[in-house]
C-alpha cells in the first residue's frame, strides 16, 4: 500500500507497521526530498537485499545469499546491542568495501533484537520527522533505526544525522545500528591531524567545523571493526558449511576476503562484459579483450601469472570486430584493467612486487564458461615452465573436448616416462574405444609407480569381465592404501547402468580384496536376491572395521525384510554411537509403530545433528500435534539447510 501526503507538518505524518511506504512530500523550499520510511517488518523477517547486501552469483540451488558464516565480531557485536537494548544505544560496524559489514550487522541484529520493528529512512529524509515519530510511540515500543552506509545520512544539514538527532534517538529507546567505511572513516577523521597544521581561511575553517562535528557524532556509536582479509578462523567456519559458492569462495579468495570475493565478483564480472562497447560511450574493448585473455589463460592451468607479453599476444583472439569501437591502446587497457574498482580488486590483480604479471580476479574465472579459443591453449603449453604444468593443461584440455590439443601434449610426457601422463593417454585411449592400448598405457604407468592407475585397470577388466584378475590387482590397491570410496564408486556406477550382474560380481571381488564399501555394495545386492543372512555377514565385517555407516544399512535390510526388532537393535547401537542416520531411521521406525515420544525424542537427536530429513519429518511430527511453531521452526531450519521439501 502507498501513501502520499502532502503539506504537513513535520513529525506528524507517519503511521508505523501499518503500510509498506510512504511518501513524505513538503512545502517547504528549504527542506530535501524525502521519499520512504520503512517500518512494516520485524527485524527477523527483514530482506538482506532490501538492506543493501550485496548479491553473489547464484548458487546450485539458485540463491544468490549464501549462508551466513559466523564473524570473529559477532560475539561483541551481540554484546553491544544487548547493552543498547536496555536504554537505547547506537553501534557501529566499520570496514572497507565489501568486508560484509551490512550482513554482519543485521546478523547481529536478527539474533539479539528479532522482534523491534526497523526503521530504514531513505537517505535526504528528515531524521527529525522520525525521532517525533519514536517519542509518540508507546513507552514499551521499542524500535530499530537502520543507517547502511552512514556517510549518506551526513552533510544534509539540520535534516541529516546530527549529535542531537542521535541522542534524540537513542533517548527514544531506539537502537540505531550504522555501517560506515574506513575510507569515510578515515576522511572524518583526517581533520584531528589538520587542526595540528592549523587553518588557513573562513572556508577552510567551516569544513573543519563540519568535519570536527562528524568526528564528534562517530564517538557517540559504539564501533566495532570488521576486517576484509578473514581470519582463519572464519575461512575455517566457511569451509564447514554446505554451499558451492562458498567453497569456491574459500579455494580462490586469495589476498582478498572471502565477503569481498563473493560480493565485489558479481560487480566486477558486470565491469568487465559491459567493457566492450565504444569508448566514446565509455568503454574499454581492448581492456575487456586482455581481461578475457588473463581470465582464459588460468581457465587452461597456466600456473605462472602471464607477463605483459604473454598478454599482449593473447589479447589479439578476443579482438575480433572491435576496430569501430576505437578501442584504447594496449597501455591503456592494462591500466583500467588493473586499476581497483571495490574494495582492493580490480579485473585483473598484479602478481608479484614489481607490477610485472597479473592475475584475473578470481571470481572472474570460476564465474566463465565459453569455450577458450585454440591458440590461447597452445600459448598456454608454449609458457608452462614445467611437465606437471604442462600436463595440467593438457588434462583441462582433454575435458574441454579439445582431444587434439590435450594428446598433443600429453602423449609426448607419455613417451618419455611421466607416469601421470602415461595413465592419462590410457584414460583417453579407453573412452575412444581403444582398451588394449589403454591396458598398455595403464600397466605402463603402475609400473613406474602410479596407483591411479590401479583403479582404472581394475574397471577396464571389469567391464571386460576378467573378474579374477580385477581382484588381484584390487588387492594390490588395498595394499597401496587407495580410498574405499573410489572403488566403491565403481560399483555404483555399474549400478547406474543397470548393469546388475557384473556390479555384483566386481562387488564381490573388491569386497573379497577388503573394500569395506563395496562389502555394503554386496550386501544390498544380496538383500535383494532374499539373501539376508549373507547380507548381514558382509555388512557385519564392515562394521567390525569402523564402518559405522554400514550399522544403517543393516538396520535398513532388516527392516525392510520384516525383522523390525533386529533392525531397531541394531539401530539403536549406531545412534548411541552417535550416528546420525542411525537416530533418523530408529526414530521413523517408531513413529511407524505408533511410539511418538520416543520417535519425537530421536527425529530431536537426528535433526540437532545437522540432519535435514530428520528436521522435515520432525517438523511435519510436530505440526500433527499441534504444536505448529515448534513445527514452523524446524522446517525453517531444513529449508537453510538445503532439504528437499
Amino acid at each position: 500500500m502507498h501513501n502520499a501526503i502532502g503539506d504537513v507538518d513535520r513529525g506528524t505524518a507517519v503511521q508505523a507497521h501499518t503500510i509498506e511506504n510512504l511518501n513524505i512530500a513538503s512545502s517547504g523550499a528549504d527542506a530535501p526530498e524525502r521519499e520512504v520510511l520503512w517500518a512494516s517488518v520485524r527485524v527477523g523477517d527483514a530482506d538482506p537485499r532490501t538492506l543493501g547486501v550485496h548479491p553473489a552469483r547464484e548458487n546450485r540451488n539458485g540463491s544468490t545469499l549464501p549462508p551466513y558464516v559466523e564473524r570473529d565480531i559477532d560475539a561483541e557485536l551481540h554484546r553491544l546491542l544487548t547493552e543498547a537494548e536496555l536504554e537505547g544505544g547506537a553501534v557501529l560496524v566499520e570496514g572497507d568495501s565489501t568486508a560484509g559489514k551490512t550482513r554482519a550487522a543485521l546478523h547481529a541484529l536478527q539474533k539479539a533484537l528479532p522482534n523491534r520493528f526497523l526503521f530504514t529512512p531513505a537517505p535526504g529524509q528528515d531524521l527529525r520527522s522520525l525521532s517525533d515519530h519514536l517519542a509518540a510511540l508507546p513507552e514499551e515500543s521499542r524500535e530499530v533505526v537502520w543507517l547502511d552506509d552512514l556517510n549518506r545520512y551526513l552533510s544534509l544539514g539540520e535534516y541529516g544525522l546530527t549529535e542531537t538527532t542521535l541522542q534524540s534517538l537513542c533517548h527514544q529507546g531506539a537502537v540505531v545500528m550504522a555501517t560506515l567505511r574506513s575510507e569515510y572513516a578515515d576522511t572524518y577523521h583526517m581533520s584531528v591531524l589538520e587542526n595540528a597544521w592549523g587553518r588557513r581561511n573562513a572556508r577552510r575553517h567551516e569544513m573543519h567545523g563540519e568535519r570536527d562535528a562528524f568526528v564528534s557524532l562517530l564517538r557517540r556509536f559504539k564501533l566495532v571493526e570488521l576486517e576484509r582479509v578473514w581470519s582463519p578462523e572464519e575461512v575455517d567456519r566457511a569451509s564447514q558449511l554446505d554451499d558451492d559458492l562458498l567453497a569456491e569462495a574459500v579455494a580462490h579468495h586469495g589476498a582478498h576476503g572471502i565477503a569481498e570475493y563473493m560480493a565485489a565478483g558479481p560487480e566486477l564480472l558486470r565491469i568487465w562484459r559491459r567493457a566492450r562497447r565504444s569508448t566514446a560511450r565509455g568503454g574499454y574493448p581492448r581492456g575487456y579483450a586482455v581481461v578475457s585473455a588473463a581470465v582464459d589463460l588460468a581457465r587452461t592451468g597456466l600456473l605462472l601469472a602471464p607477463k605483459r607479453d604473454l598478454l599482449e599476444r593473447a589479447h589479439v583472439h578476443y579482438t575480433f570486430g572491435i576496430a569501430p569501437l576505437r578501442p584504447e591502446s594496449f597501455a591503456q587497457a592494462l591500466e583500467w584493467a588493473e586499476h581497483p574498482s571495490l574494495g582492493a580488486s580490480g579485473l585483473l590483480v598484479p602478481a608479484d612486487e614489481e607490477r610485472g604479471c597479473w592475475r584475473a580476479f578470481d571470481y572472474l574465472v570460476e564465474a566463465t564458461t565459453n569455450l577458450v579459443p585454440t591458440p590461447v591453449w597452445e600459448l598456454a603449453l608454449e609458457h608452462a615452465s614445467d611437465e606437471d604444468e604442462c600436463l595440467a593443461i593438457s588434462t583441462n584440455a582433454a575435458r574441454a573436448g579439445l582431444h587434439k590439443v590435450a594428446i598433443a601434449a600429453g602423449e609426448p610426457l607419455a613417451r618419455s616416462g611421466h607416469p601421470r601422463a602415461m595413465h592419462l593417454v590410457g584414460v583417453w585411449r579407453r573412452g575412444q574405444g581403444r582398451e588394449k592400448e589403454a591396458e598398455q598405457w595403464f600397466c605402463k604407468a603402475i609400473d613406474k609407480g602410479n596407483s591411479d592407475a590401479i583403479l582404472s585397470l581394475g574397471g577396464l577388466l571389469i567391464s571386460q569381465g576378467r573378474m579374477e584378475e580385477a581382484g588381484w590387482w584390487y588387492r594390490m590397491a588395498t595394499d597401496n592404501g587407495l580410498a574405499q570410496d573410489l572403488v566403491a564408486s565403481l560399483g555404483n556406477s555399474l549400478i547406474f547402468e543397470g548393469r546388475k550382474e557384473e556390479a555384483k560380481r566386481w562387488y564381490r571381488s573388491a569386497a573379497d580384496a577388503g573394500f569395506f564399501d563395496a562389502m555394503v555394495g554386496l550386501a544390498f545386492e544380496l538383500s535383494d536376491q532374499g539373501r539376508i543372512r549373507e547380507a548381514k555377514y558382509w555388512c557385519c565385517k564392515a562394521i567390525d572395521a569402523g564402518r559405522t555407516n554400514a550399522i544403517v544399512s543393516l538396520g535398513f535390510m532388516l527392516n525392510r525384510h520384516g525383522l523390525v526388532e533386529e533392525a531397531e537393535s541394531w539401530y539403536r547401537r549406531g545412534a548411541d554411537s552417535g550416528v546420525a542416520g542411525a537416530m533418523f531411521n530408529l526414530g521413523h521406525l517408531l513413529v511407524t509403530q505408533g511410539r511418538m515420544e520416543e520417535g519425537e525424542y530421536w527425529y530431536c537427536k537426528a535433526a540437532d545433528a545437522g540432519f535435514t530429513s530428520a528436521m522435515v519429518n520432525l517438523g511435519r511430527l510436530l505440526a500433527e500435534k499441534g504444536r505448529v511453531k515448534e513445527a514452523k521452526q524446524w522446517l525453517r531450519k531444513a529449508v537453510d539447510s538445503r532439504a528437499d521439501l
